[in-house]
């Protein structure tokens, strides 16, 4: 009589084994590869956005896409990082006391350069006009059935890595903290925030609100006209956020691609980068009250002349 072949149990055991083996090997190569290929996509989103800011400009007498909510007779109300561009916010934001963070799609003012072909609906209550100081803004309130609301996407603001807001408020959740609810696309709009980390800056802390973002505004734009160092950013992804105002300098916070640390910035020479950041470095002999300010490949603040900003080093 013959016996079929077949396996025994160790050779089964053998081949589990091997494919077990292979698959360990395969799959953080595949994620990686995944990984790659997202971030690919978030560095041309920022180019894109950097193209659009350089064609408003253009047309804006070299204004930049950057304001406060409610302009009205020369003051603003109040300021967020999101109103350069991008979708509705999330319906919670309706709720919030806060002036002008619920921004308003139509209002945002580089929608018009990225996405000409695209309708936005003009909401209730928006007025752009008068002169100088009389100059009137509101973006108008987004309304909660409106297609818009439910139905627009502008992608070239969304991040492939971009999972969860950090931008807490409407949810309960403290800033920086993540909220798996929804991404920051989905929250504010878009996943890139504009860098506003300067306000913090000591020699800015003596002006008062309105002439305080208006002087960061224009220290914005000279830094793209004059810093030949080219470390400015612009805009970034919601890590550079979260490294940048921890006040541990031994935080490791996951990127949106597999790394540590490591944010997706567009600088205001037209580059875009995933960099390296190191939390808690320190700016002319003091400690940064917010975090990663500085360091070989950015910055987040204004160098001021004749105060160059220093090497940096640990706290």
């Amino acid at each position: 009589m013959r016996r079929k072949p077949g396996f025994t149990l160790i050779e089964l055991l053998v081949v589990i084994a091997i494919i077990a083996l292979l698959i360990g090997i395969l799959l953080p190569a595949l994620r990686r590869a995944r990984d790659s290929g997202r971030l690919a996509v978030s560095l041309s989103n920022c180019r894109q956005i950097l193209i659009g800011q350089a064609t408003y400009r253009f047309d804006k007498k070299d204004q930049l896409p950057m304001r406060g909510g409610r302009y009205n007779a020369g003051q603003l109300a109040g300021w967020d990082t999101w109103s350069y561009g991008g979708k509705e916010c999330h319906v919670g934001w309706d709720a919030y006391t806060g002036p002008g963070f619920n921004e308003a799609a139509f209002a945002r003012p580089l929608n018009e350069y990225l996405y000409p072909e695209v309708k936005i609906q003009r909401p209730p209550g928006y007025i752009n006009q008068g002169q100088g100081s009389t100059w009137t803004f509101y973006g108008g309130t987004p309304t909660a059935g409106s297609s818009d609301r439910t139905a627009l996407d502008l992608p070239v603001f969304r991040s492939p890595g971009d999972k969860m807001t950090h931008q807490g408020t409407v949810s309960g959740i403290p800033y920086g903290q993540p909220n798996p609810d929804r991404s920051s696309y989905d929250d504010v709009g878009t996943s890139y925030h504009f860098n506003i980390k300067w306000w913090d800056q000591a020699d800015m802390a003596s002006l008062g609100f309105t002439p305080r973002f208006n002087e960061g505004v224009r220290r914005t734009r000279l830094a793209s006209e004059f810093d030949p160092s080219g470390k400015f950013v612009w805009i970034h992804d919601e890590v550079a956020d979260v490294v940048a105002h921890t006040s541990n300098p031994q935080a490791r916070i996951p990127s949106q691609f597999g790394d540590i640390n490591k944010s997706v910035m567009a600088f205001m020479d037209g580059r875009a980068e995933y960099v390296l950041m190191r939390p808690q470095y320190l700016y002319d002999g003091h400690q940064a009250p917010s975090g990663a300010w500085v360091i070989g490949k950015y910055t987040f603040i204004f160098q001021l002349p004749g105060r160059p900003l220093p090497p940096p080093h640990a706290p």
